[in-house]
């Protein structure tokens, strides 16, 4: 479904560049959004491609699944990144995620920022996605500065009787705050291809068309795709970035820029440090206290499957609806536990054995899922295992099992207790992977600052789901965002600054120029 052509996409050609991004997932098109709308002029590069809509005739489903449009193990990037196909779910973090939290198997650290620092980006991000939600029925949402964008959307009548079975029996439900192109004038159709589709009529807010674009339409941002990589490059004693070194059809250039944004993502940002090394870093940028890859953290889920009846579910979006009262510790446990929240309808027997695809075909269509999500505990063990110029491997963050086996008993209680036949599947996987360049205020612990910017090299950041230090129980997408932002503003701050290098003429204009490597 990609073709590789090597393009620039912009408004006037130009190759001066103030800052290059690379990688235009949330946070890299968020920072080159914010970025280019404060002035400067910035190079996007891309590894991946655009995805392009088909037309969609009025009986045609709107999005196509993700297994339909790569073959497993065969993604390689997208210019959004895999916001192309995320569920739209954006939620703030809670206070007390930025917070020393003890769980199960561990300790989740305090943040270097706290709530309040970041909940202007939060109220920026929201805009910008169009997040449409309330506060109603979630007792931990954190404070805010101004109420949603949108109010939330309605429930399909199936999903509100649901709902109201549920408040009738004593659970509490919030609506889930999602990024949808939803009213008079939105594209949004409401329809059953949104969680883990690609929508062909842009209606759901993802990187591309929520930031990358307008970036774009600034006529100060460049987007490069098919583009890799290779390393960053810094000064002789490795004190301030220079560039990076890109590949386009085996050609090698080096762009030389005083400011650079590593948007790469989970394993992408940590093995681009990595392969960036040098004298001044022999085991990688931002990694001499050994930080790099490791801390990996991120929600361990399993599944419920709720039946509502004998008669398939069809064509509806049914992604309303969460329980969000587990969240924090309280006085029968003492950790904090997690959220409830309704899975969009995909096609998930597909997925299984051939054998089992009609089985799997006819409890699908007939079940609503639910994702049963916990935090999973940051540990220095827990990450990517480099070796040489490539990621060998994975350690997963330990579980915290009986806090898993406890909001499983509790969302299953709750479900029949409505009066619904529900059933959960015991294993968990691990989703919304984050950590592995976190930042933080000690060297040995972390990989960047408090700002995102990388230990010890000024103008070197990182702004992606690698940075953050603890995932919370809550999707991250949000969160994401609103640090690219909030790093992008303090790229612009300080470039005014009078002791800034370019404001002292210590760094050349940037231009793009043939390297050897």
């Amino acid at each position: 479904m990609l073709n590789q052509p090597i393009r620039f996409v912009g408004m006037n050609g130009t190759s001066n560049y103030d800052a290059v991004v690379v990688g235009s997932g949330p946070g890299g098109s968020s920072a080159a959004y914010k970025l280019s709308s404060q002035g400067l002029r910035v190079l996007v590069v891309e590894q991946g491609d655009f995805l392009k809509p088909a037309m969609v005739g009025p009986r045609d489903p709107i999005g196509v699944f993700l297994a339909t449009t790569f073959r497993k193990g065969d993604f390689f990037g997208l210019v959004g990144g895999l916001t192309k196909f995320y569920g739209a779910a954006l939620y703030r973090m809670r206070e007390s995620d930025f917070r020393e939290t003890r769980l199960e198997s561990g300790i989740s650290p305090a943040w270097p920022i706290t709530y309040d620092e970041l909940e202007p980006f939060y109220a920026e991000a929201e805009q910008l996605f169009r997040v449409h939600g309330s506060s109603d029925g979630d007792p931990n949402e954190p404070p805010r500065s101004g109420p949603y964008p949108y109010p939330p959307l309605p429930h399909d009548p199936l999903i509100a009787e649901m709902v109201e079975r549920l408040q009738s029996t004593g659970t509490t439900v919030s609506p889930i705050p999602l990024g949808l192109d939803y009213g008079p004038q939105g594209s949004c159709r409401m329809c059953g291809t949104c969680d883990g589709h690609f929508c062909q009529v842009d209606a759901k807010m993802d990187a591309e068309i929520a930031v990358l674009r307008p970036a774009l339409a600034t006529g100060r941002v460049d987007i490069v795709t098919g583009a890799e990589c290779l390393r960053i490059v810094t000064d002789e004693a490795g004190k301030r970035v220079t560039g990076v070194v890109i590949r386009i059809n085996e050609e090698i250039h080096e762009i030389v820029a005083g400011t650079v944004v590593a948007g790469c993502g989970l394993t992408g940002t940590p093995l681009l440090l990595r392969r960036s090394r040098n004298a001044a870093h022999p085991e990688g940028l931002g990694n001499n206290g050994g930080a790099l890859g490791r801390y990996m953290s991120g929600h361990h889920a399993g599944h419920v499957f709720v039946l509502t009846g004998w008669r398939p579910l069809g064509n509806r979006h049914v992604k309303t609806f969460g329980i969000m009262s587990h969240y924090e510790p309280c006085v029968t446990w003492p950790y904090p536990t997690g959220i409830v929240q309704i899975i969009g309808k995909m096609p998930v027997w597909d997925l299984a054995p051939r054998v089992l695809r009609p089985l799997a075909r006819a409890l699908a269509t007939r079940c609503l899922s639910f994702f049963y999500m916990i935090e999973a505990t940051p540990t220095r063990e827990a990450g990517v295992i480099f070796k040489g110029d490539e990621i060998a491997g994975q350690v997963p963050p330990p579980r915290n099992a009986k806090t898993f086996a406890r909001l499983r008993q509790l969302t299953v209680t709750a479900f029949r207790q409505a009066g619904y036949k529900a059933i959960a599947m015991r294993n968990c996987a691990l989703g919304h992977p984050v950590g592995t360049a976190r930042m933080g205020d000690d060297p040995s612990t972390s990989v960047t600052d408090r700002d995102g910017m990388v230990h010890g090299i000024q103008g070197l950041y990182v702004a992606d789901a690698s940075v953050l230090p603890s995932a919370g129980a809550v999707n991250t997408a949000l969160t994401i965002v609103a640090l690219a932002l909030r790093t992008a503003s303090i790229i612009v701050e300080r470039r005014a600054l009078p002791e800034d290098a370019r404001a002292a003429g210590l760094v050349a204009m940037p231009e793009i120029r043939h390297a050897e490597i």
